[in-house]
């Protein structure tokens, strides 16, 4: 009976922490830059600067999806339209030339009510992509405050989109860029401020996002505005500007949005069902 009572205590202790270790949420890129403003195209076909930052950060986040289900587009580019070309200055231009390049599809979603119903799709699975892609502030084509603030009302779909194994790459300042990240996150905040010389990717950064490099992050590739000051929760800091303020965050495959639960709230959830799986045995005994 004990050896029967151990292995139930073992049982409900092993849940505890595969719950808290549990590991299928994507990768995530979150910037303070508009490096959508400062990149182009080749007459070769070869995306320059910012818009090569874009290219790998992307390759690297639908690589580290694993969404499940049918997948019906791979990328959603919310708050930007399809321009119609690789047009320089252009956020949805940018997009456009980077799935271009790694041979990928994109959904454009311009307008708030357009981005409202995509998450009601999503809740639904009306829609399934790989990665969501945040056309940020800085350029033309990008976000404008009301669809800042559905982005921010939608937090949650963004959060669980995330959590199921979607990747998310982000870019932008201020409440329309990241009012939906500090929705979930109360204690972060996009701060602005950014130099982007010397900026240097982080262990973590090499880590999650295997084939860049600093200069495609740097003064090199373009500049950046804002930062990220706080409780990070989950998220790592992946770069640091010039001035060491971490404006690239995120991580590779199985990073959450969310806060990191404190070891004493673990502590307790692990002896409460504990207690109901040693309930359990002794009714069952």
């Amino acid at each position: 009976m004990q050896r029967r009572k151990n292995v139930v205590l073992a049982g409900a202790i092993a849940l505890v922490f595969a719950f808290a270790g549990a590991a299928s949420a994507g990768p995530v890129i979150l910037g303070g830059d508009d490096l959508t403003d400062h990149g182009s195209r080749s007459g070769l076909g070869a995306n320059l600067e910012g818009w090569l930052y874009i290219e790998k950060a992307v390759s690297g986040v639908i690589g580290g999806q694993t969404r499940g289900g049918p997948i019906t587009v791979d990328i959603v580019a919310l708050g930007s339209s399809d321009p119609g070309g690789f047009f320089g200055g252009n956020a949805g231009g940018a997009i456009r030339s980077v799935a271009d390049v790694l041979g990928l599809s994109v959904l454009y979603l311009d307008g708030a009510a357009a981005i409202n119903a995509f998450f009601g799709d999503l809740a639904s699975g009306g829609v399934n992509p790989k990665m969501l892609w945040v056309s940020g502030t800085g350029a033309s084509n990008d976000l404008d405050g009301l669809e800042g603030a559905a982005l921010t009302g939608n937090a949650t779909g963004i959060r669980d989109f995330v959590n199921s194994g979607g990747g998310i790459m982000s870019h932008g300042s201020g409440d329309d860029a990241y009012g939906w990240l500090t929705t979930l996150l109360p204690g972060l905040n996009n701060v602005s401020g950014c130099s982007s010389a010397g900026a240097t990717l982080t262990a973590d950064g090499n880590a999650a996002f295997p084939g860049l490099s600093n200069s495609d992050i740097d003064a090199n590739a373009g500049p950046c505005h804002s930062h990220f000051e706080g409780d990070f929760g989950s998220l790592k800091t992946l770069a640091l500007d010039g001035a060491g303020r971490a404006f690239i965050i995120g991580g590779g495959a199985n990073t959450r949005i969310e806060p990191v639960p404190a070891p004493a709230t673990l502590a307790l959830l692990g002896l409460g069902l504990a207690g109901l799986a040693l309930v359990r045995w002794r009714r069952s005994a």
